[in-house]
C-alpha cells in the first residue's frame, strides 16, 4: 500500500508514541468525524487517489507505537511483514487502477515487536467537487489464523496417526477373507473391507487438504502414457463399484507430462461422484479427446443432476485461489482437492448438469501451456486466430467479436487486449461479444476481466456491450463474474439469442 517516503523506519527511534495521535491539524468540520474514528476499537485509515495514506486513527497509533505524522510519512511498508508486502502492494495497485474494493490479509508489526494477522479492506469514495478518497479498515484476525493453523496441524497429525492402525486392520481383514469360504461371514467381512477403504480415502483426503492449506501438497511431474492411466484407473474403479458399468467411449494416445498419481486421484473422484449420485442408473460414460491443444476428459452419469443455483455455489467455491477447508459441503472434500490438482497442471474443471437428467464432470489440461498464440489474419479492421475473431465493418458503430474453443487466463488476456486495441483504433462504442462457441470455463480470468479489462474497454470508448452467452453453465458464470464491477459505466446486457443481442445493440442511441 501507499508509502509516502519509500524509506524504512527504525522502531526504536524517538518518534515512539507517548500520548495520542495528533488531530489538531484538521479543520473543525472534520473534527467530529475524526473523533468518531478515533473512538472505534479498530484500525481505520484513509488514502488519496494515488494511494498515499492521509490519515490513521488513534488505534493504529496505539498498536504501532508511533504518532500519526510518522506513520503517514513512512506508509505501510515499515509495518507489513516482508513476506506479505508484495501481494498487498499488488492488490492495492489493482484496486487503485480498477476502482474496485481492496481486500487482502497481512501481518502488521506492533509496538511490542511482534507481527499480528489483519484483514485489510478499503472502498473508494467519490466526492462531488472534492478529490476522491479511499477509506479502509484493518481487522485483527490473528486468533482466527492461529486456530486455523492449529486445526490443520491437528488434521495432519491425526491423519498420520490413524494410518498405521488402519493399515493393520485392513491387513487382518484381508487375511480373514482368505480363510473363509462363501457365506454370511465372508459377506460381512467384504462389507467391513469396503468401510475400511472409505475410511482410508477420507484420511487421505483430510491429509491432502491440510497440505493444500499449508501450501505443501507435493507433485511429481513426469511423462506418462495418458491412455494407459485412463484404462488402469477405470479398471480399478470398476472392481470397487460393480453396480455400474464404466465405459471408456473415446480415448487418446498421448504422452503427457504431469503427476500421474494426482490425476488418477481426480479421475477416481469424478467417477465415484458419478456413481454416488446416480443410484437409479447403471452406466457411467468416460470420454477423452484433444481440442485446441488441450486434453479434455469428461465423466457423464444419468443420475439426479445438480440444480442451477447449486452449480453457482460450486463455481464460487472452486474457481477462487483462496479456498479453505471450512467451505466443504455438498460434494465434499474430493472436488476441492481435484480443483487444486487440476489448477497446478494449468488446467480447469467444470460441470454441466440438469436436475433429473444427470451430470457431466469435465477437466481440461493444456498439452503445452507455453504454446504461442499466432494470428492467422491481421489487418486494421480484422483479426483472427484459433481463439478469437474481431471484425470492425466500415460505416458501423459495432465491433463484432467471436470467441472460439476452450479459454483460459492466457487466451482471455490475449483476446481482451486485442479487443481494447481494435475498439480504440476503429473508434467503436458498441460491441457484439459472441461466446456461443466457448465450452467449459475460464473462471481463472474472471477477476482480471472485471478489474482490468472492462475499465480499459470503457477508456477505449465502450458504451454498449451485448454479451451472447455460451451454452455452458460454468462459462456463463465466468462471464457474469467478469462484469462484477460496481464502478462500470458501460451498459452491458447478457443474451442467449444472438438475434436478440444484435437487435438490442442496434437500438442503443449514442
Amino acid at each position: 500500500m501507499g508509502d509516502n517516503s519509500g524509506n524504512s523506519i527504525d522502531l526504536d527511534e524517538n518518534s515512539f508514541l507517548s500520548e495520542k495521535c495528533d488531530t489538531n491539524d484538521h479543520s473543525d468540520d472534520h473534527l467530529s468525524s475524526l473523533l468518531l474514528l478515533n473512538a472505534l476499537p479498530q484500525q481505520v485509515w484513509t488514502a488519496d487517489e494515488t494511494g498515499a495514506i492521509t490519515y490513521v486513527n488513534k488505534m493504529i497509533c496505539h498498536d504501532f507505537g508511533f504518532n500519526q505524522e510518522t506513520i503517514i510519512a513512512h506508509g505501510w511498508q515499515s509495518f507489513v511483514h516482508p513476506e506479505d508486502l508484495p501481494e498487498s502492494i499488488s492488490r492495492w495497485q489493482e484496486a487503485l487502477h480498477s476502482g474496485k474494493d481492496y481486500t487482502t490479509e497481512f501481518r502488521l508489526r506492533f509496538a511490542d515487536g511482534h507481527y499480528y494477522w489483519h484483514l485489510a479492506r478499503a472502498v473508494g469514495i467519490k466526492r462531488d467537487g472534492k478529490p476522491n478518497i479511499w477509506v479502509g479498515t484493518n481487522t485483527n484476525i490473528h486468533d482466527q489464523k492461529n486456530n486455523e493453523q492449529r486445526k490443520d496441524e491437528f488434521i495432519s497429525i491425526a491423519s498420520h496417526e490413524l494410518k498405521t492402525p488402519l493399515t493393520t486392520i485392513k491387513g487382518y481383514n484381508q487375511l480373514m477373507l482368505r480363510q473363509v469360504s462363501e457365506g454370511k461371514i465372508k459377506a460381512l467381512l467384504e462389507r467391513s473391507a469396503g468401510q475400511v477403504d472409505r475410511l482410508e480415502k477420507l484420511i487421505k483426503d483430510l491429509l491432502d487438504v491440510s497440505k493444500i492449506n499449508a501450501g505443501k501438497l507435493l507433485f511429481n511431474y513426469e511423462s506418462f502414457d495418458f491412455s494407459e492411466m485412463l484404462h488402469q484407473t477405470i479398471a480399478g474403479m470398476q472392481a470397487i463399484f460393480p453396480s455400474h458399468l464404466i465405459k471408456l467411449e473415446t480415448d487418446i494416445q498421448l504422452a503427457y507430462n504431469g503427476d500421474r498419481y494426482r490425476l488418477e486421484q481426480v479421475l477416481q473422484n469424478f467417477l465415484s461422484n458419478a456413481i454416488k449420485y446416480s443410484p437409479g442408473a447403471d452406466t457411467v460414460n468416460v470420454t477423452a479427446s484433444l481440442a485446441d491443444g488441450n486434453i479434455i476428459v469428461s465423466v457423464k452419469d444419468d443420475g439426479i443432476g445438480i440444480a442451477a443455483e447449486n452449480l453457482g455455489k460450486l463455481f464460487e467455491r472452486y474457481y477462487r485461489a483462496d479456498n479453505s477447508s471450512s467451505r466443504f459441503d455438498g460434494l465434499g472434500l474430493g472436488l476441492f482437492i481435484s480443483a487444486e490438482i487440476i489448477k497446478r497442471h494449468s488446467g480447469s474443471f467444470w460441470i454441466d448438469s440438469e436436475p433429473g437428467k444427470g451430470s457431466t464432470f469435465s477437466f481440461k489440461l493444456p498439452v503445452d501451456p507455453q504454446l504461442q498464440i499466432e494470428a492467422e489474419i491481421r489487418t486494421e479492421s480484422y483479426y483472427k486466430d484459433r481463439y478469437i475473431r474481431i471484425y470492425c465493418p466500415k460505416e458501423s458503430e459495432i465491433m463484432h467479436v467471436e470467441w472460439t474453443g476452450y479459454q483460459d487466463m492466457r487466451s482471455v488476456k490475449h483476446g481482451g487486449s486485442l479487443m481494447i486495441d481494435y475498439l480504440r483504433k476503429n473508434s467503436r462504442s458498441k460491441v457484439f461479444n459472441d461466446n456461443r462457441l466457448v465450452p467449459g470455463t475460464w473462471s481463472e480470468a474472471s477477476d482480471w476481466a472485471a478489474e482490468v479489462w472492462l475499465p480499459l474497454m470503457e477508456l477505449a470508448g465502450l458504451r454498449f456491450f451485448a454479451w451472447i452467452l455460451s451454452p455452458s453453465a460454468f462459462s456463463q458464470l465466468s462471464a457474469r463474474k467478469s462484469v462484477d464491477n460496481k464502478n462500470k459505466s458501460a451498459e452491458i446486457s447478457f443474451f442467449n439469442s444472438a438475434e436478440e443481442g444484435m437487435d438490442w445493440l442496434e437500438k442503443q442511441a449514442l
